[in-house]
This record gives C-alpha cells, structure tokens and sequence, in this order.
C-alpha cells in the first residue's frame, strides 16, 4: 500500500495529470514547475478530454498554457483578476482542444536563456470562460520539459554525477573501516551506516540514469533510496546519541529496555514525515527535497536529538579525564546533528531558488561522510584517546 501511495504523489519531468475543468474557470492553475541553465530549454504541452463531449463533431474549445518566470508567479498570486495574473506570464500558448476526447495536436515552445538560469512554472487559466461549454469535465494533460536536451532541471542537473563520487567516496571509507577496524564495535555500526548509505546512492543513481532518458525514473529505487537514506541518517544519529552515553568510552553496554521506546518512536515521527516530504513533490513553491512541513518537522527532530546529545556528552565529560577528546566529539557529533537545520535555513534566507537544491544536497552529504571519515580514524588510530577510553564489548546495542 505504501508504495501504491508512493507511485500516485512522485512527479517527474515528464508530468501527466487531470484536471478538473471547474478548478480551471476564473483562476491560474499551477501544472509543473522545471528550471533551466543558460542556454535552450524546451515545453511541449498535448491535452484531451478524459471523456468526449461528442465523439461525433470536429469542434474544439481554445485551452491556455501559461509560462511564468520565477520573478514574476509569486506576483500573480497577489493580483485580485484572473485577467491581471495571466498578464504577468512570460509566455502564452493557445491550442485547441478536441471536443471527441482525441489529443490535441503537439504544442512546442523553446526558450533562450543568455544570463542565468531560471525556474519556469507552467500554468494554465480560463479567465474569459472559453471553457464554460465543457464545465464539469476533466483534461488530461501531458507536459515533456527539456533543459538543453535533459531532463533535469537546473537544480537536479549533475546529480547523477554526485551519486556517483557518493558511492566511491563510501565504498573507500567503508574498505578502510573493513582493512583497520573490523574488531571495534563502534566502527562495526558505522559499517552497517555505510552498507545502509550504499544501497540508497546506487538506488539513486538507477533511478537517475533512467530519468534522465524518460523523464519519469524507477519510482521503486526512488522509493528504496528514500528509505535507506532516511535509515542511515537516523542509524549514524543514534550511534552518536549511544556515545554520548558513553557505550564503549565507560561502559560495554547500554540499556535497550530503556532506549527501545524512544527509538521507535523517532523511527515513526521520521517515516511519517518521509510520507509528508514526498507528498509536496512537485509543489510549485518546493526548491528543494525538504520544503514545507515536512522540511520543519525534520528540523525540529534534528534540533531534539542535538539537545539530547549534548547533554548526554555533558554529563560524558564529567565523568572521564580526557576532556579534549570528549569535546572534540562533541564538536563533530553536534556538527553532525545542527548542520541541515542550520543549512536549510540559510538557504532558505540568502540562496537563490534554482541553486537551493545544490546547496542543501552538497553540504549534507559532505558533511555526513566527513563525521564518518573523523569516526573511522578515531576508532582504527591506536594514539587516539579514543583508544584509551574505550572499553571494547561483544554487545549490541
């Protein structure tokens, strides 16, 4: 069920959808929103009745399509008329829309870009009641957006080569982790991290590559490398927590009894918002993976597990000599814990729209591997404090 629910609210560049044509009468109604780089950027729009009005007559009614440039959509939305919006689009294309439910003909608008880059949101309107004769009827409507011949808007493009470089970069911290460490126990979950992190970037990538020839993807990879993603984060979040607690630095063991109810209830309050993200896909004020509620929830789940590892690492310093190790792993863990909210919001005030995307997904993954990177060495370097503290246990967490 879950993933029956996944497949209806992804939306990809190649966009189908239906529309009522009552929600259309008197109003500018968003379709899709794609950016595109300096140079050529391509929309072709085809509509069709979902049920002929007469299967019998060659006549048609005259439906819009509305391009309006990232300037100019939050404007319109502040305008009273209908006719005063529509007048803010960049582009207009009218074509005719078969009455006997056959699709109309090809509609192609090709736009230059010289100076930068640019998110286009199409739209269409019925502001004069062209539609009237039709009211109560729904259309169907298939938009294929290209961004100089790709698929990919201007805040996805290369990120099929950043999965990439994401893979290598894990497998080679994970064959160190395997070469130098493989007895410890901390580096063994940082393991089990990284194989978790693994499947959702090759997931990913396959779900990329095969948009970026159709425009739709593997929904299922997407899907996959959602779930794995969000596993792996939660996972690295919870080892950092159990240090702070002082598992395998003081003691060999932590409570599962006493943990287990706050974990499950982390891993719940997560997943739903996974669900919440993924239903504002393809929203027209969405510039990045994490807008919306859902983007506010995670921030709010990340700041409640930094507090609760800072205070757990408090306590950890008083209780151990070598301060400057545990502050040293406060540092990072807080880094690892703070840095998207504390990304997400500065993006969100001083980062332009189609570059959001790029900056909140190239930080996080940074930072992420560079916490794993600083947990490899601490645990497989015998000069490190780390070794000195650490009371080494068979037990699971």
């Amino acid at each position: 069920m879950f993933i029956l629910f996944y497949l209806t609210i992804a939306l990809a560049k190649f966009t189908r959808l239906t529309i009522p044509v009552n929600d259309v009468r008197n109003n500018i109604y968003f379709l899709q929103k794609y950016g595109i780089d300096l140079g050529k950027g391509t929309f072709s729009f085809r509509i069709r009745l979902t049920q002929p009005f007469d299967q019998q007559t060659d006549d048609f009614v005259y439906f819009r399509f509305h391009i309006f440039t990232d300037d100019y959509w939050p404007m319109q939305k502040r305008e009273p008329k209908c006719t005063n919006k529509r007048t803010l689009g960049t582009y207009l294309e009218k074509e005719k829309l078969p009455l006997n439910g056959e699709w109309s003909n090809l509609k192609e608008r090709r736009i230059n870009l010289h100076y930068r880059d640019k998110i286009y949101i199409i739209a269409t309107s019925d502001c004069d009641g062209e539609l009237a004769k039709i009211e109560g009827y729904q259309i169907e409507i298939e938009i294929t957006s290209l961004n100089n011949g790709s698929h990919f808007s201007c805040e996805d493009n290369g990120i099929q080569k950043l999965y990439g470089i994401q893979i290598i970069a894990s497998l080679l911290i994970g064959i160190y982790c395997l070469k130098q460490g493989k007895d410890d126990l901390f580096i063994k979950y940082v393991m089990r991290v990284l194989f978790i992190d693994i499947i959702a970037e090759v997931s990913f990538l396959l779900h990329y590559t095969v948009y970026s020839y159709n425009g739709i993807g593997i929904y299922l990879f997407d899907l996959l490398g959602s779930i794995s993603n969000n596993a792996s984060q939660l996972l690295f979040a919870f080892l950092f927590v159990a240090l702070s607690q002082g598992w395998t630095i003081t003691k060999q063991e932590l409570n599962t009894v006493q943990f287990f109810p706050f974990i499950s209830m982390v891993v719940i309050y997560q997943s739903i918002i996974m669900i919440i993200i993924k239903y504002f896909d393809g929203s027209e004020d969405k510039y990045h993976n994490f807008y919306g509620i859902g983007g506010w929830l995670l921030m709010f789940s990340k700041v409640g597990l930094t507090f609760l590892y800072t205070y757990g690492i408090t306590r950890l310093y008083q209780q151990v000599k070598q301060k400057q190790f545990i502050v040293l792993i406060a540092i990072i863990g807080i880094l690892y814990q703070i840095h998207y909210p504390v990304v997400v919001f500065i993006t969100e005030m001083f980062v332009v729209p189609y570059w959001k995307n790029r900056v909140i997904t190239m930080t996080t993954i940074l930072v992420s591997h560079l916490c794993m990177v600083f947990c490899a060495f601490i645990c497989t370097t015998k000069s490190t404090a780390y070794f000195q503290l650490k009371n080494q246990s068979q037990t699971i967490i």
